[in-house]
């Protein structure tokens, strides 16, 4: 259903700008490898500015291309490794977002970027999405405001960096237009933010008193090292 709709006037002029503003964002992307999660558009695209050493599609879906098929809420890659994750969309698709945003603040290193792609509720689209049976695009769980995004990313000591708004209106409508110049009804959004560290506390034992002993937690997850 994603490839249909954005095969469509609507969708292919939604995911140009789309790869405009991630490319823009990008160029300020430096390390070893970027990972987009779940597809979007051809295979590539959104990634093809990155400047990490490496840039891998991690999909569960089996009509795409992606270096890897695994749930967006369950990653094959180790915890702190990764200098940055693209999600296009992927929040609107998943059951569980949160459980998604989690993993993502796994396997991001400090100082690592996550860069969202979502559409907009209060836009035309989101009226369409409200409106139509099956959602719009057709097959959404929901569309996502950038404002809820944001509160989703501090709560997970994500700290916004930049948002952008992505401008597709329907052409026959200058109202909407003029409207949509301002950012808040357009139909997308991008949302950049960093993982950020936080300073150990080092606690100094009290005199006179043995230290105890505190035995190392063994991680017990059996996901592979991507």
């Amino acid at each position: 259903m994603q490839d249909v709709w954005l095969d469509s006037k609507a969708g292919r002029a939604l995911f140009a700008q789309e790869c405009e503003l991630a490319h823009a964002v990008l160029e300020r992307v430096f390390g070893d490898q970027i990972v987009q999660v779940g597809s979007w558009g051809p295979s590539g695209a959104l990634l093809a500015s990155a400047r990490t050493q490496a840039a891998l599609i991690f999909s569960p879906s089996t009509e795409s291309l992606c270096d890897a098929r695994c749930l967006p809420s369950r990653l094959a890659i180790r915890t702190d490794s990764v200098d940055a994750v693209l999600l296009p969309h992927t929040l609107e698709l998943s059951a569980d977002p949160h459980a998604v945003l989690r993993e993502i603040h796994r396997v991001l290193r400090p100082g690592g970027k996550l860069i969202v792609l979502g559409f907009n509720p209060y836009s035309w689209w989101g009226v369409r999405h409200k409106l139509a049976v099956n959602g719009y695009p057709r097959g959404w769980f929901r569309h996502i405001s950038k404002r809820r995004i944001c509160d989703w990313l501090t709560l997970l000591n994500l700290r916004v960096d930049d948002v952008r708004a992505c401008y597709v209106t329907p052409a026959s409508n200058s109202t909407l237009k003029l409207l949509q110049r301002g950012g808040y009804f357009a139909n997308a959004y991008l949302v950049m933010a960093s993982k950020e560290t936080i300073p150990a506390t080092v606690v100094r034992p009290r005199l006179g008193r043995r230290a105890a002993l505190v035995q190392g937690l063994v991680n017990s997850s059996t996901r592979n090292v991507a």
